[in-house]
């Protein structure tokens, strides 16, 4: 059977512990909305290159059609 000093420990230990959990359970969530919002942004990234590639293409075919109209009535 513990002492009361024991049990006293015990007892502090369960708060530090619980107090521990506390924080950890508290950065998971920090964590995991940083990580919703990277993953947003990321989507936005691949977003905005899939445009802009598209936007390449679209300007090149524009322009070799350009060329062509010109060099067929050259």
């Amino acid at each position: 059977m513990p002492t009361e000093r024991e049990w006293g420990t015990l007892e502090r230990e369960v708060q530090e512990l619980r107090h521990d959990f506390r924080n950890f359970r508290m950065v998971v969530t920090a964590v995991s909305e940083d990580l919703i919002q990277l993953r947003q942004e990321h989507q936005s990234l691949k977003t905005k290159i899939a445009t802009s590639v598209a936007a390449v293409v679209l300007a090149m075919g524009i322009v070799a059609w350009a060329l062509e109209m010109f060099i067929r009535r050259g």
